[in-house]
Order: structure tokens, then C-alpha cells, then sequence
């Protein structure tokens, strides 16, 4: 009977040791977690200077904070950093875009890749607006790529 107890207080003894290191190990989670998204350049301050940098004409800074991998045409050939300044050109009519405030809302992730609900607010004629769009974003050599949309238009 003495040995029977000694092996179930055991057991429980192992199954609450389990429990506590399963415990850390989702409390490190969210703590590291937390760090990822909230300090440092995270992914929604990528997404921001993303969009500040198309807003002030710095196509090199968006070129470079693009995923070159996918950067291609509907035909699948790659999309020169020439072809790529000339489509942002075409797109914002090299005209300095208001952005008043760009808001990042988190959707989820998956795959290695993160998507994100963007609001641009803006004013243009004294009118204000907002446009909203998805965008994906992945972490390529401790940086963050915007990996969609692109400014690709054919």
C-alpha cells in the first residue's frame, strides 16, 4: 500500500512539474511575443515608414522594403528596381502623397508572413479620406519586407 501511494504521489509530483514548464513555456511565449510586436523595429513600424517613404517620393527606401522574390510582372519575369521606381512614379504621379496618419491593425500570421489591416488617412482638397488595404509582411534577414501588395500596374 506504502509503495502504491509513493508511486501516485510521484506521478502527480511529475505531472504537476509538466504542468509549470508547460506553464513558462506559453508565459515565454507571449513575452516574447509581446517584445516582437511592441519594441524595436517591429513589423507595424515597418509597415508605417513603408508607406511614409512611398508618401515622400523615397522610392529606393520602398524598393528596398520590398521582397525581391516576388517582385514580378503577371508573367512571372522579374520586375528591375528601374521598372519597379517607374511604377511608383505612375502610381503616385510624382506628386508627394498626404498620409496624416497611417494606422496598422494586426489580423493574423501564418507561415512565417504577417498580415495587417492599413488605414492611409489623408486630406486632399480639404476633403478627408482614408483608403484601406491588406498587407502581408515577412521577416527576411532581420528586417521587414512588405511581400503585397506591390505597385505593379501593366
Amino acid at each position: 500500500m506504502l509503495k502504491k501511494w509513493k508511486r501516485i504521489s510521484l506521478t502527480a509530483r511529475l505531472i504537476g512539474i509538466l504542468i509549470i514548464v508547460a506553464l513558462l513555456g506559453v508565459i515565454g511565449y507571449q513575452l516574447y511575443d509581446f517584445y516582437v510586436e511592441r519594441i524595436g523595429f517591429t513589423a507595424t513600424k515597418a509597415i508605417e515608414h513603408y508607406f511614409n517613404s512611398l508618401a515622400t517620393g523615397d522610392y529606393a527606401e520602398v524598393y528596398r522594403m520590398t521582397d525581391k522574390e516576388n517582385l514580378t510582372d503577371i508573367y512571372g519575369r522579374r520586375i528591375t528596381e528601374g521598372e519597379f521606381y517607374d511604377q511608383l512614379k505612375n502610381l503616385t504621379g510624382e506628386h508627394k502623397l498626404p498620409f496624416g496618419a497611417v494606422e496598422c491593425t494586426k489580423l493574423f500570421q501564418g507561415r512565417g508572413s504577417r498580415y495587417y489591416l492599413v488605414t492611409l488617412h489623408s486630406t486632399v482638397g480639404g476633403t478627408p479620406g482614408q483608403s484601406r488595404l491588406l498587407v502581408e509582411v515577412r521577416r527576411e534577414a532581420k528586417t521587414w519586407v512588405v511581400t503585397y501588395p506591390f505597385a505593379i500596374m501593366l
